[in-house]
């Protein structure tokens, strides 16, 4: 039986969700790390959401997947403000375009590490 809650992932665990899901192009298990609401902005695409609902995020993140298909994902920094706050950068190469991407990783009120902000900046 599946829950519509999302599994409780530590900074370690996310981290390592979020960078399979890249390099498999996977946008559900991307999204199974999304806040409730994110900033979803994706450079190219011209798409630019400040309060974004999860659900909605999906169908995108998965075109997006679909039009630049993975080859590879790392990451090149990652670091945190607070215990409760972590940005990410890494870099994703499709092929057809290199993105920047930017994370923002923020604990909730459940203590679930979510993803509350995604930036993909052509480079």
């Amino acid at each position: 039986m599946k829950s519509s809650e999302p599994k409780k992932l530590g900074l370690n665990e996310i981290s390592k969700v979020i960078s399979q899901s890249f390099k498999g192009g996977n946008s559900d298990l991307l999204s199974s790390c999304l806040d409730k609401e994110i900033e979803l902005i994706i450079d190219g695409d011209k798409i630019e959401f400040q309060n974004l609902p999860a659900a909605q995020a999906k169908p995108i993140l998965n075109s997006f997947f679909k039009k630049n298909p993975p080859l590879s994902f790392s990451y090149v920094y990652q670091g945190a403000n607070s215990s409760a706050l972590k940005y990410c950068i890494g870099n994703y190469r499709s092929k057809n375009s290199d993105y920047l991407v930017y994370m923002l990783i923020k604990k909730d009120k459940n203590d679930r590490f979510l993803v509350n902000t995604l930036q993909l900046k052509k480079d």
